[in-house]
């Protein structure tokens, strides 16, 4: 109204060419401003409309059926049939009391070691090995899976969806009003939330939904406050072992951020589902279920092999080494890396494939294309090898110096190519002798080492008067952080002790 008004004001004829092109711009603001009031309207009605790109039961359950093939080739089925029966009738318990009973749920443990659960629309529940480790009752998994139910029968990831959506109908009007692209990029739909979670909005809809849903199955709401205490427990942990390691936190759907301590309003919100629950007297005794998980595989063997204390196994190849204490083992893409303890020096172990002619050093010189300094033809474990330098080779850290080792083995046409450099390396090779070390180490395996790079499992044992969580540590193949990793996955942290004649998960 005020620019219309100020335009009539005086006609162009009135004024001076200064003047007229204020009022050029003030123009070109007006169209601006109704780009933006057209904008909101849009949004809003993108947003705040229930049919706004609703998709149909049908629909959503065919999106979730595509999802589901991209899940299971990216983590796989673990291989349980009891326990797959098991959660699969626990959640079906849950999704029964659920807003939308009629909806056919699919119920699927992954084939991994992360805390993981999560939920894709259509009905499809999925949780980790790993998280399945971190629950000690029934009613802790019947809070997982509640909370997972809720996110589908709330649509969290179809609103997410709309959200996304409509900031692309900003991105558009932001283009048309000022001639610049917009600032914001869409990504993939559901890629983010696997492992970050969604918005604090959402994450607690779907606890207070859940809870309700858990409590008409005949569970206790507490034991959705009892899982997120041990999630956040577990989370506090990977931060300051993230901190130590200098890297990134790996963290259960930032829980930390959208679950505070001392929330009483969200607690209140949760124990008021109590009077929703029903009695119910099927579901297992916490022995009971903590027996189900007795010989839970442990760890992420799948991806990187065995390892037992500092010492490192692959069955498969049938090969062995050491690495330094407090250093741990991570996948790469086309091996395994051995990380020191605060990630400034890495060691990479890797195959490739012989080719006709080749010798270690050849392979090192032409194939590798190393430039190579102290190089010299040795035997290890009984291999021809080739020990050198690469004075500007590729490394996690960017071309330096690294340590090298070349090993043929003739009988299965392989080279293993051994590999060591440091962050902070210009011309000396700070970790060296840990690199040397850790190649001389290397070596095949024989039958008794096969009968000790079994996959790590959780046992359950039951604690006499003396168990100590200290002493179970101390025996425990957990590389780093075993006493505090025992404590949390038996809800026990940060310094409890388990009763005598306590069932408790250890690893072995």
């Amino acid at each position: 109204m005020y620019f219309m008004e100020y335009k009539q004001f005086a006609g162009r004829n009135q004024l001076g060419g200064h003047w007229w092109h204020v009022i050029d711009s003030y123009s070109h603001l007006e169209h601006i401003l109704k780009n933006i009031v057209w904008l909101f309207v849009a949004v809003l009605s993108l947003l705040g409309s229930p049919q706004a790109l609703a998709l149909s039961e049908e629909e959503e359950v065919k999106l979730g059926q595509s999802e589901h093939q991209k899940i299971m080739a990216k983590f796989g089925l673990y291989r349980d049939k009891d326990l797959q029966g098991y959660i699969t009738m626990v959640g079906e318990r849950v999704a029964k009391e659920s807003s939308r009973p009629e909806l056919a749920f699919h119920f699927t443990i992954l084939n991994d070691d992360m805390i993981n659960a999560f939920a894709l629309p259509g009905g499809y529940v999925y949780v980790t090995r790993g998280m399945l480790a971190h629950m000690n009752s029934e009613s802790e998994l019947a809070a997982v899976l509640g909370h997972e139910v809720a996110h589908i029968t709330e649509k969290h990831a179809i609103r997410r969806q709309n959200r996304q959506k409509g900031l692309n109908v900003l991105n558009t009007v932001l283009a048309l009003g000022t001639g610049q692209p917009g600032v914001y990029e869409l990504g993939n739909i559901f890629g983010g939330v696997l492992l970050t979670g969604y918005s604090r909005e959402y994450e607690l809809e779907a606890d207070e939904v859940g809870a309700e849903f858990m409590a008409k199955a005949g569970y206790s709401p507490e034991a959705m406050l009892k899982t997120i205490e041990i999630l956040k427990a577990k989370d506090r942990i990977e931060i300051e072992q993230a901190r130590i390691e200098n890297r990134k936190p790996a963290v259960y759907h930032g829980f930390l951020s959208t679950h505070p301590d001392h929330d009483t309003r969200y607690e209140e919100a949760i124990r008021a589902s109590e009077k929703l629950v029903k009695d119910y007297d099927e579901f297992i005794k916490t022995d009971e279920f903590l027996e189900k998980l007795n010989g839970l595989s442990w760890g992420s063997a799948r991806k990187v092999g065995i390892v037992r204390k500092n010492r490192f196994y692959h069955p498969k190849l049938g090969i062995m080494l050491s690495f330094p204490k407090g250093w741990r083992i991570e996948p790469a893409r086309r091996g395994v890396q051995i990380v020191s303890a605060v990630a400034d020096a890495s060691f990479f172990i890797s195959t490739d494939r012989l080719y006709k002619g080749a010798t270690p050093k050849k392979f090192a010189t032409e194939k590798l294309q190393y430039k190579v300094r102290e190089g010299r033809e040795i035997t290890i474990a009984g291999l021809p090898a080739y020990l050198g330098i690469a004075d500007r080779a590729d490394s996690p850290f960017g071309p330096r110096p690294v340590r090298f080792a070349i090993l043929f083995d003739l009988r299965k046409h392989l080279a293993y190519v051994l590999q060591g450099a440091g962050k902070h390396d210009l011309r000396k090779i700070a970790s060296d002798k840990n690199f040397i070390a850790t190649i001389f180490s290397f070596d095949r395996m024989k039958r008794e080492d096969f009968k000790i790079a079994k996959v790590p499992r959780v046992q359950v044992v039951r604690a006499e008067e003396d168990t100590t969580m200290e002493e179970l540590a101390s025996e425990s193949p957990i590389t780093n952080y075993a006493l505090d990793k025992l404590r949390v996955i038996n809800g026990l942290y940060p310094d409890r002790q388990p009763e005598p004649g306590q069932l408790i998960k250890v690893i072995d």
